[in-house]
């Protein structure tokens, strides 16, 4: 029998089941007495969260949760966790009503569920692995009884299946490659960035549920702005269009009846607006949320992320081009002469950037990053597009992980200009004169903004110096490496490709 809708706006989910399940199974995180029984909006949560088309193939392969300190992610996704690993999360049909019926894994052919809930730390891993426990182990482990489950502090294991089992895990990513993952928590996803192998361990859970026909799920405050962390690149995703992945996040508003929400503030707004934050968990006292964020103590940086969920820019470095001089740059877009393309892709080919750069009537020179999407799938046809567009083959630096992407860009028919080493440090001088004497005008992009104010530099010559990610602690600069390079030709729009004289791009003080 076919799905039959009920009301103009339903739509197929085996959320409804599980919430069933849930409360049949699972106690109160509150009230160990009572069943698990989730606010509407963490119930809405789940039902979006398994919901199936028409023939019944879930629509979401993956998702994540960015919601305020305090909302209640752990105990919706330590429910989710545990009815992986034995509820029904599979579609089994239709019942006589035309309503989805689920199954288990490890039934009806399927793999045998294997679930981690993974973060970068032990300690991570408690905020979901500690409610696991909970709903599992108390009233003398009646929930482990009644759903078949080994619940030990390390793992769960689901009697009479073997290797069906439930994990905390922490390991590096390499050695997690491979394994027959079901579902994957991706834990405090904010907290996950390059340099803490958090990145590449979502990237494995990731590959690992896609071969098992799984999913993978994050829960995460909010990040901050150009750390590259997997919450950050989440967000991207989903506001690039990237099909597939389920977003709940609620941001509070940034004014309340025309009052904007900041540090001055009424105590009635900023209640107001957290009241919108955390919807309908009612724990949650907004009046002692107040009181926190008046604490001197605490930052307002702090505050927003953490209870506003807002994502923030982190407030330091601006070591090499200063930010008032940054800020006074900014500028509205203007017709351009003679653009030129650049292209930028970062260590293990994880971010890229494409920027142009062009002079405007009033002499000045205009940058702007027009694409900066994690990996390189995008890259060959935003580059031939971009060569179509100027007439001029894209700036690249072959010294650089740019050169893994030159033989794609050949076959795409792109062509590229290669800068030289003593050409690419004089563009990186040049940049940097540019914005000290004002002859530059960028279009106050966060992206960009981050990544000049997170750039590390090292040296190159006497007196000389070039953009550096090893010497950026790590971070994703590749925007302000496209716009140097697309800058270089772009300072005197006479010059066409195949130039090597410095005298043609720069400026004769220079």
């Amino acid at each position: 029998m076919p799905w039959k809708p009920q009301h103009p706006d339903d739509f197929p989910s085996l959320g409804w089941v599980l919430l069933d399940w849930y409360a049949d199974f699972l106690p109160s995180p509150r009230d160990p007495a009572e069943p698990l029984i989730f606010t509407d909006d963490q119930a809405r949560t789940i039902i979006e969260w398994y919901r199936l088309d028409e023939r019944g193939r879930r629509v979401y392969r993956r998702g994540y949760s960015r919601r305020s300190k305090g909302y209640g992610k752990s105990p919706v996704e330590a429910s989710k966790s545990i009815g992986e690993l034995a509820g029904p999360v599979r579609f089994d049909g239709w019942d006589a009503s035309g309503q989805p019926v689920g199954r288990p894994w490890g039934t009806a052919n399927d793999p045998r569920p294997w679930v981690q809930v993974a973060a970068i730390s032990e300690d991570q891993t408690d905020n979901t692995w500690s409610v696991v426990h909970y709903l599992l182990t108390e009233n003398d482990g009646k929930a482990a009884d009644a759903l078949g489950i080994d619940a030990g502090l390390t793992r769960c294991f689901l009697r009479g299946m073997p290797g069906a089992k439930l994990e905390p895990v922490t390991s590096a990513a390499g050695s997690r490659e491979g394994q027959p993952v079901t579902y994957g928590v991706i834990d405090e996803s904010h907290l996950m960035v390059p340099t803490n192998g958090g990145v590449k361990l979502a990237e494995t859970i990731r590959r690992n549920v896609g071969k098992m026909g799984g999913s993978s799920y994050e829960t995460t405050n909010s990040y901050l702005i150009g750390k590259g962390s997997v919450a950050e690149q989440s967000h991207r995703a989903v506001k690039n269009g990237s099909p597939g992945i389920y977003a709940d996040e609620v941001e509070a508003p940034t004014e309340v009846d025309g009052v904007p929400v900041d540090e001055n503030a009424p105590d009635d707004v900023l209640e107001a607006a957290l009241d919108v934050a955390y919807g309908a968990s009612w724990w949650v006292d907004r009046k002692r949320l107040v009181a926190e964020i008046r604490d001197p103590a605490t930052k307002w940086d702090d505050a927003c992320r953490f209870f506003l969920n807002w994502p923030r820019h982190d407030t330091e470095t601006w070591s090499i081009i200063p930010r008032e001089l940054w800020a006074a740059c900014a500028g509205q877009p203007a017709p351009l002469t003679g653009g030129w393309a650049g292209l930028a892709v970062g260590d293990g080919q994880a971010w890229a950037a494409l920027a142009f750069a062009g002079v405007r009537s009033d002499g000045r020179l205009q940058i702007e990053v027009v694409r900066h999407e994690p990996g390189t799938a995008w890259i060959a046809t935003a580059c031939a597009n971009a060569a179509a567009d100027t007439g001029h083959p894209i700036m690249i630096d072959p010294r650089t992980p740019t050169a893994g992407v030159l033989d794609e860009l050949a076959k795409a028919g792109v062509r590229t200009q290669e800068v030289t080493a003593h050409e690419w440090i004089a563009g990186c001088a040049a940049l940097q004169n540019d914005v000290t004497r004002g002859g530059l005008t960028h279009l106050n992009a966060g992206d960009l903004n981050e990544a000049v104010r997170r750039a590390g530099v090292r040296s190159a010559g006497v007196d000389g110096f070039a953009w550096s990610p090893r010497h950026s602690a790590g971070q994703d600069i590749t925007p302000l490496l496209a716009v140097t390079l697309a800058a270089i030709p772009a300072r005197k729009p006479k010059v066409s490709a195949g130039f090597h004289d410095l005298s043609d791009y720069l400026d004769d003080d220079d």
